[in-house]
């Protein structure tokens, strides 16, 4: 029963976020009860004083889901045409740190909006990745036996197929007669949900490392961008054109790497570097720190949660897989789930189980006064050790998800414990622990999505890093910016599977308000009119426009993750939750919420 205040406190915290509108549009400097006179006004007066420039040349830093896809919405001709833009295309460099991408690297992903967001992107890419997935079908859920024994009780099946179908059906509904209605449509005839014209649902899984090869490859057939790798961005900073930086000519952002590099000017840089984010630094602070432990959010707390995952490669004798099945499987203190993954065209799928629990030192996010290094969770540093011996130290959080991370085969044997002990059902996923070919453990963190400089920062002209603090400097304007997406700006905890489709749908959206401003910069504007290209304005309302479902996402998946690992009799409560909330549809309600796209 340790864990019902904090449940108390994620619930309040989920009722904040279906209300928190207010706050996201005063932070981001847009109100939404202004007449169109005074919204003219604050957009005039929120433009910058640099004539308006197209954006001819963008950094991403990072080569994960989110940049891949930045990149090829930037380029997409679906979204140029629907601006009308001309323009040529724009010049895009996407820097990593790691020294190469590895398709084996990471676990399973599910995509559900982040599909739609990929459709709309390139019909064509967004195909080829489903041609690599597995179609999502269904969720079971099942519980242990709260007496006698047997495999489990099923407690909740959701058929996500039909449930997407249904529910696309009446938003066409609803869509027609609103169009009947007015003339106030989306204009083009064309519209971005779960279901496509030739009527597929788009609900997959697909393994992490096989999508990032889909976007990488589709890049450099297509686009011819390539990826730079071993760049570590140590600083951001303003150049004038009169001022040569290693032979860069113009004026923009240059990006500062840890091995002496200078590329640059750029009129974009854009965060796409995972949750220990040095964009996010800069974005925050005005500093980009290069220490690992300065570098960790302070705003990210650790949750007390551990989760387990192990991939077990297809291999030709398994039996032909055709679509995807979630087997949720509720213990007591611990939480179960195992899913099969797309892993390429033609190749056998992979399966995946995910075993969350909690950390023995930890009560929820607090931790105990000591610790005992045999304990499961009990990992530290000789350096926190003697500086701290009593107090435990968290895991550590994968920042991109790749094999760095993998722990020792002997910690399959505590899992096993785990799973003994919590009388998880079935036999499944110890098969899976045992037959892993990539096992790894980790610490869930919670992110603190509210800032006051929200996802954006100016960089202004003749301030280096550190200037200017948590306000914005105060440089000269110049119109350049640094600005975030995916976990760069909004880390949230796995318990919903939507960490992907946001990142899809925030490189969709960011890429969509790129392309309008330079679109609106090719037409003749009056000297006078307020409503001149905006870029910032533009990036605010990309914020603005995904961060009330992100922050959503992020407090409901909070609360779902502590709920799922309650122990002794707060698990019977959760098993009676998780099957009242299915037979009354909240449960269906929470995922189709969290997977429809929101661009």
């Amino acid at each position: 029963m340790a864990m019902t205040p904090i449940l108390t406190l994620l619930l309040a915290l989920l009722l904040l976020t279906e209300s928190s509108w207010a706050f996201s549009s005063i932070r981001n400097g847009i109100t939404t009860n202004m007449s169109s006179r005074q919204q003219a006004l604050l957009k005039a007066s929120t433009s910058s004083t640099a004539e308006a420039a197209p954006v001819q040349k963008v950094a991403i830093i990072g080569a994960g889901i989110a940049g891949l896809s930045l990149a090829h919405a930037l380029r997409s001709a679906n979204l140029n045409s629907k601006n009308n833009s001309n323009n040529a295309p724009i010049q895009i460099d996407i820097f990593d740190s790691r020294s190469e991408l590895d398709e084996k690297s990471g676990s399973g992903i599910q995509l559900t909006g982040g599909m739609a967001a990929l459709r709309r992107i390139s019909p064509e890419l967004q195909r080829t990745v489903s041609e690599a997935a597995l179609p999502l079908e269904r969720v079971v859920s099942k519980c242990r036996p709260w007496f006698g024994a047997g495999e489990g009780w099923k407690i909740l099946e959701l058929d996500i197929q039909e449930a997407i179908r249904e529910k696309e059906a009446a938003a066409d509904e609803r869509r027609v007669a609103q169009e009947e209605g007015n003339d106030n449509g989306n204009g083009d005839g064309e519209k971005y949900g779960l279901v496509t014209e030739e009527g597929e649902v788009l609900a997959y899984t697909i393994l992490r490392g096989t999508m990032q090869r889909i976007l990488h490859e589709g890049l450099m057939q297509e686009h011819g961008i390539e990826v730079q790798f071993d760049k570590r961005l140590s600083g951001m900073s303003f150049s004038d054109s009169d001022n040569q930086l290693d032979n860069v000519g113009g004026e923009g952002i240059v990006c500062q790497f840890a091995d002496g590099s200078k590329p640059g000017p750029y009129d974009l840089v854009v965060g796409c570097d995972g949750i220990q984010s040095a964009v996010r630094q800069f974005v925050n602070t005005g500093d980009i720190t290069t220490s690992t432990e300065e570098s960790k959010s302070s705003s990210a707390i650790y949750s007390g949660l551990r989760i387990t995952f192990a991939i077990q490669e297809g291999t030709e004798t398994d039996d032909d897989i055709k679509g995807c099945q979630f087997n949720q499987l509720f213990g007591n203190g611990a939480y179960a789930l195992i899913s099969s993954y797309g892993a390429g065209k033609g190749k056998k799928p992979a399966k995946g189980a995910f075993l969350v629990y909690p950390d023995k030192n930890y009560i929820g996010p607090f931790p105990k006064t000591k610790s005992n290094d045999n304990d499961v969770g009990a990992e530290t540093t000789a350096a926190a050790a003697a500086s701290n011996p009593t107090e435990p130290v968290p895991l550590d959080e994968n920042a991109d998800w790749t094999q760095d991370k993998r722990v020792p085969r002997d910690h399959v044997t505590e899992c096993l414990e785990v799973l003994q002990s919590a009388s998880i059902p079935g036999n499944d996923v110890a098969s899976i622990i045992e037959n892993s070919d990539r096992f790894f453990d980790l610490g869930v963190y919670l992110h603190n999505p509210f800032s006051w400089n929200g996802w954006m920062r100016e960089v202004p002209r003749g301030a280096s890093n550190g200037d200017g603090g948590i306000f914005g400097g105060s440089g000269e304007k110049t119109a350049k910016y640094a600005i975030t997406t995916g976990d760069a700006a909004h880390a949230m905890p796995p318990f919903l599977g939507q960490g992907a489709n946001q990142a899809l749908q925030d490189s969709c959206s960011l890429a969509a308000k790129i392309i309008e401003y330079n679109s609106q910069v090719q037409e003749p504007q009056g000297i006078n009119d307020p409503s001149k290209p905006d870029l910032k304005r533009l990036l605010k309302e990309y914020e603005s426009q995904r961060w009330l479902p992100t922050t959503s996402i992020t407090a409901k998946a909070a609360f779902l993750g502590y709920l799922e690992v309650g122990p002794s009799v707060f698990a019977n409560f959760r098993d009676a939750f998780f099957f009242v909330m299915g037979k009354i549809g909240v449960a269906e309600k929470v995922f189709l919420d969290a997977a429809t796209p929101k661009m």
